[in-house]
């Protein structure tokens, strides 16, 4: 048997201890997770921090999505009922995405925070996350090497060229700033699709498919790339964002908590109408694929531009 489908089998075996901590940290690791607490950081707690991590998950996410296509492995439920699909999750294996944005995630906070005992708990985050995809038999143990792997190499290259790209960027005028952001999220779809041209004539294999189907009841699509156009999208939106964000309020205004959790519950429920009122047209063939495009971009502006400005111009109570 392959080491690492018995490694699988072995930490399924304890289900029943634990399960629970496992299904909590595979939530943390969730795209929706992200969905909540960034969005918190930008409203409520550090505006400049979230901005930060939100344009470095967006384009981890669009990465990450090009290297699966590139290598184009399965998951272990695809190909062995050996173990068990305690979840599930429609694009190739390696490398696993809730590994490599855990790792920018959590890093960029620990970063943020500067306190030894907040980075440990960081770290226990982060391979809590990776195990917990292991467990779930959604990823070998080798995905999440190479998600961890991909994730440290972009907050490393993040931390080194901050600065120097941040303060070119600034230096632009507005137009061309937003242009080079639509350009850098264009750069990633075309990537992706260059990724998709290289397979050929690959076709994923049929057997994967069923058996993926017959684990867990939902269907796979790994060969197409709306992770890209979700991370792209983002990226470009939450880059326009913060950019008339520091035209509109280029300072900071302080606030009570109950004026912060005002701002953050009436946020969430303008974000979560952008992204749940399109999802069901991202399905539609034809124009899937930018409706994804442009629910990402509208729900990145809303994010870093346009509820920051309303909290201030209209609730005067963003911190």
């Amino acid at each position: 048997m392959d080491p690492q489908i018995t490694f699988i089998t072995s930490l399924q075996s304890h289900a029943a201890i634990i399960d629970p901590l496992m299904q909590f940290f595979a939530f943390i690791g969730q795209p929706e997770f992200s969905l909540l607490l960034i969005p918190l950081i930008v409203w409520c707690l550090d505006r400049q921090l979230g901005i930060r991590i939100l344009l470095l998950v967006s384009l981890s996410g669009a990465i990450c999505d090009i290297i699966k296509i590139a290598f184009h492995t399965p998951r272990p439920y695809w190909v062995t009922t050996e173990v068990q699909a305690l979840g599930n999750y429609p694009s190739f294996g390696f490398p696993s995405g809730h590994a490599q944005n855990a790792v920018l995630l959590f890093g960029l906070i620990a970063t943020w925070m500067k306190k030894a005992w907040i980075s440990v708990v960081c770290v226990i985050f982060i391979l809590l996350i990776g195990l917990s995809r292991v467990y779930q038999a959604v990823h070998y143990p080798l995905d999440i090497a190479g998600g961890f792997a991909v994730g440290l190499l972009l907050l490393l290259l993040y931390v080194k060229f901050e600065k120097p790209v941040g303060k070119f960027v600034k230096n632009q005028s507005i137009p061309m700033q937003i242009t080079l952001s639509c350009m850098g999220s264009l750069i990633l779809i075309l990537l992706s699709f260059v990724a998709l041209l290289s397979l050929g004539s690959w076709q994923v294999p049929l057997s994967w498919s069923t058996l993926a189907f017959l684990q867990s009841s939902i269907p796979i699509a790994p060969l197409i790339p709306h992770d890209t156009l979700t991370g792209a999208g983002l990226f470009f939106g939450s880059a326009v964002g913060a950019i008339l964000a520091s035209r509109y309020i280029p300072t900071i205004q302080k606030t009570s908590i109950s004026v912060r959790i005002l701002n953050y519950v009436i946020g969430m429920i303008i974000l979560l109408g952008i992204w749940y009122s399109l999802k069901g047209y991202t399905q539609i063939e034809g124009i899937g694929y930018g409706v994804e495009y442009l629910r990402s971009i509208l729900a990145g502006i809303w994010i870093t531009g346009g509820a920051p400005i309303i909290f201030q111009k209209y609730v005067h109570c963003f911190r």
